[in-house]
């Protein structure tokens, strides 16, 4: 095998691209057939490749898209469609395509990557930390009762119907509101609402929304299903979104309504919105917390920089950061933080500290984006996770000044790609 080459993925092999994908993960659908493929869709990724001449031996996607980090809409690069043909795997190639993928970014200023992984201890070893969890309910229609007697019992009550392209601005300003309440909610533009919301990856979902006085209020995406259990159909909430908390109990009656047609309701929700205390008999309903997406620093410096903390905070010291994948964060960071502003500069080769031993912070890259998205907090990190702060007198000041610059926030990536 020569030397490898990463670079876009062409055009004219998108046959390729998708065999790639249908393998990784449809295989069970067997091998791709470009003569039966009617995907007319806009694919919204740019995808690349690692190549050893002609031939791919590794391939990946890149979206670009703003997510709402620590209060401010910020770009973010989307990694997906990580994968590689059976005859290549475990020679590297994902480990040289992520690395690649992350210089790429960093040329391209963007500060943050996240991903939904297959698996996450694999991604966890490059420095991708868990940033949302979600909470995943199942339940028979009837025990939504309660958001039916709720809504019957307001003043206010709204319309529900299904939404087309028309209504991208309508979402645009529902989903707003959603992030004044959710860190890493997407601003989703046209052709996401488009290509991504309106359709699905294997069936397009049903997308309806809750009118109120004329404003969009709620929006759920749902497909039917047969059951796991072999024992009917369920209805399968994939997402749902709420201008404000109490328009929860009509998306929860508009399930409920659809009592004639399934046995079970699925739906992912806020890992802050449960339905156990609401219910007739909590038994009946199944919950589970489950890890979300990834997410981690592209580069350390330039995202520090890129903070707004309180004006009254001042901190001086300097950071060690322990990454796996690249080199750009070998030398510790000296980061001072006065008048709202964060400055973080790279230590000089010969400057002092000379060496990550001697940081007053030493972390992992994956810890330390997870105390940067607010996911996870300085005490908790520092007692189950590679954050190092020092246990003297020194070292309790600086953690306080850490928990200062990176306070908790509440997170909920809701959108696959």
């Amino acid at each position: 095998m020569g030397d490898l080459d990463y670079r876009p993925f062409p055009e004219k092999r998108d046959d390729e691209f998708s065999a790639f994908m249908r393998y990784a993960f449809s295989p069970e659908q067997g091998p791709y057939d470009p003569e039966a493929d009617d995907d007319d869709r806009e694919h919204l990724a740019e995808y690349r490749g690692l190549f050893d001449g002609e031939e791919a031996v590794a391939v990946c996607g890149h979206h670009d898209f703003t997510l709402r980090i620590r209060g401010r809409d910020r770009d973010a690069a989307g990694l997906s469609a990580v994968a590689s043909p059976p005859e290549h795997r475990r020679q590297g190639h994902i480990e040289r395509l992520l690395r690649e993928s992350l210089t790429e970014y960093r040329e391209d200023e963007i500060r943050y990557s996240v991903l939904w992984p297959f698996e996450h201890p694999f991604y966890r070893r490059y420095g991708w930390g868990t940033v949302s969890r979600y909470r995943w309910v199942k339940t028979p229609p009837e025990q939504l009762a309660f958001a039916a007697d709720a809504t019957d019992e307001g003043d206010e009550t709204g319309k529900f119907r299904r939404l087309d392209e028309g209504d991208y601005e309508a979402a645009a300003d529902l989903l707003a509101a959603t992030a004044d309440r959710y860190d890493f909610t997407m601003a989703r533009t046209a052709a996401w609402w488009r290509e991504n919301t309106l359709r699905g990856w294997q069936t397009d979902p049903f997308v309806y929304g809750l009118e109120r006085d004329d404003d969009l209020r709620a929006l759920l995406s749902y497909t039917f299903t047969e059951r796991d259990d072999g024992d009917g159909k369920a209805m399968v909430v994939s997402d749902a979104a709420v201008a404000d908390p109490s328009a929860w109990d009509e998306v929860f009656r508009f399930c409920r309504d659809h009592d004639s047609q399934v046995e079970r309701v699925r739906l992912r929700l806020p890992a802050d919105v449960s339905l156990l205390d609401r219910v007739d008999d909590p038994r009946a309903v199944t919950e589970e917390v489950r890890a979300g997406p990834m997410f981690r620093l592209v580069d350390v410096p330039a995202a520090l920089r890129e903070l707004a903390p309180d004006p009254d905070l001042d901190a001086e010291f300097t950071l060690a950061v322990d990454d796996p994948l690249v080199d750009w964060h070998d030398r510790p960071i000296r980061v001072t933080v006065a008048g709202g502003e964060v400055d973080a500069e790279r230590v000089d080769a010969g400057g002092d500290p000379g060496s990550p031993d001697d940081a007053d912070v030493a972390a992992g890259i994956g810890p330390l984006s997870q105390l940067y998205a607010g996911y996870r907090g300085v005490d908790d990190l520092r007692a189950h996770a590679a954050l190092d702060v020092g246990d003297d007198a020194f070292g309790e000041g600086l953690a306080a000044d850490l928990g200062a610059l990176f306070p908790p926030r509440p997170t909920f990536l809701r959108e696959a790609f």
